[in-house]
């Protein structure tokens, strides 16, 4: 961060530098935390919270500007609005609707959500933003609580390793090699029109998730990995896998919480990925055969060797002196058609578990589940997201297409096995 007196100006990370580039309103790269109370909420007491933390979080309070040769984010001085929640699920945000802002806050009944374009933070640093507006939310509303060094509050200053770029930080030019990848199996169905996403939702309880988990042998993020690819085998690929498109491999795009493997407080985006990989061109594959595959992807992935080489990989290329030398106008054409050539093209969709979202006790009596959503968009027509509170389990799958076979048969799972899943949907089908 470069200072200017009370105003700064940020530049974008590794990770959001690709994301002003290709983003439109199909492919709006934004993504939903979201938090349920147990009482209505106040719209007006909301606005004041937002009010009273919103500074404290300098790196939102930014409006995006074009440089010469990369976009940038610098301060910004507009006020900012909350709004009702409306149908739209990680719609584009524009920033002339939203004063310069790169996100939202709504309400609506007993819920309180943002929505994040991507180059502003990640899922954690959503989440922490998130955490910090209901806490002072429910101090204004007279409620006791506290925040435990859980929280970031209004009183505290920010520091500079909240706003550090960890991926130049831990970058290392010695292992940066790249893997080339082929393109992975698309899901492919009805295109919902432009402007809606469709939202199902299940809630299970976390004690449960655990335990069948760690019956398979398997962590909860590597065991639903799984069973998600045999669930798209068996609804999109079994006994049609001779034909040509169903001859690519199921690619399953999992982030990873970088701040769990290296010493990062970044609230801006820290995380990398691991992928699963497999050509399901057998009419008899298992859920168990997959599984077996996955956990040995996730261990080889999950080595701090690889999670740098990776990491250092993308850094390497924002650093290339031809890229760098190159003027923005001409450069984000540039990152565009790659981007949809070698980007989205290399995952069948996006699978991101945020993980438990701990809250002061003092806060835990008010609060009653968290989510989390993703966009989908053209080429990942379905993406999901996995977040918990206490003892529910909420996962979220996000859809550009009419068709739903695949979270219906993914929940039908665990019905069969005598699970208790509640589903929500937004009915996008029905607007």
């Amino acid at each position: 961060m470069v200072d200017r007196g009370r105003e700064s100006w940020f530049k974008l990370d590794n990770a959001a530098k690709i994301f002003p580039a290709v983003s439109n309103a199909r492919e709006t790269n934004t993504f939903r935390v979201q938090i349920e109370l147990k009482e209505a909420i106040d719209p007006e007491f909301l606005q004041l919270a937002v009010d009273a933390i919103l500074e404290r979080f300098p790196s939102f309070k930014v409006r995006l500007k074009n440089g010469f040769f990369w976009s940038y984010f610098d301060y910004n001085s507009s006020p900012f609005y909350i709004s009702p929640m409306g149908i739209e699920v990680c719609g584009p945000l524009s920033p002339k609707e939203n004063n310069g802002y790169l996100f939202k806050v709504m309400y609506r009944g007993n819920l309180v959500a943002i929505e994040i374009f991507h180059s502003l933070a990640d899922g954690t640093g959503g989440f922490m933003l998130l955490k910090s507006i209901i806490y002072e939310y429910l101090l204004l509303k007279g409620h006791r609580v506290t925040p435990d060094n859980m929280i970031l509050t209004k009183d505290s200053l920010p520091v500079r390793g909240e706003f550090e770029d960890s991926h130049s930080t831990y970058y290392n030019k010695k292992n940066r090699k790249h893997v080339p990848e082929k393109k992975a199996f698309g899901i492919k169905g009805t295109p919902i029109p432009e402007g809606h996403i469709g939202l199902i939702a299940g809630t299970m309880s976390t004690a449960g998730m655990l335990e069948l988990a760690r019956s398979k042998g398997a962590t909860v993020t590597e065991f639903l990995s799984a069973l998600l690819m045999y669930t798209i085998y068996v609804t999109q690929i079994q006994y049609r896998e001779h034909l040509k498109a169903n001859q690519k491999p199921v690619k399953i795009f999992v982030p990873v919480n970088l701040r769990k493997h290296f010493p990062s407080t970044s609230i801006r985006n820290f995380s990398n990925f691991v992928k699963t990989d497999m050509v399901m061109n057998r009419s008899d594959i298992s859920l168990d055969e997959i599984l077996a595959l996955v956990k040995e992807q996730f261990k080889k992935g999950m080595t701090k060797d690889e999670l740098i080489r990776k990491m250092s990989e993308n850094v390497a290329f924002e650093k290339n002196i031809i890229l760098r030398m190159t003027p923005y106008f001409l450069k984000k054409y540039v990152l565009k058609i790659g981007y949809q050539i070698m980007g989205l093209s290399l995952n069948t969709l996006s699978f991101t578990n945020i993980g438990k979202i701990d809250f002061p006790e003092s806060m835990e009596p008010h609060i009653v589940s968290v989510s989390a959503a993703a966009y989908s968009g053209k080429f990942n027509t379905l993406n999901g997201a996995i977040a918990s509170f206490k003892d529910q389990f909420k996962i979220t799958f996000t859809r550009s297409i009419i068709e739903t076979t695949i979270e219906r048969e993914f929940f039908r799972y665990f019905t069969t096995l005598g699970m208790h899943v509640e589903i929500e949907s937004n009915f996008v089908e029905e607007y």
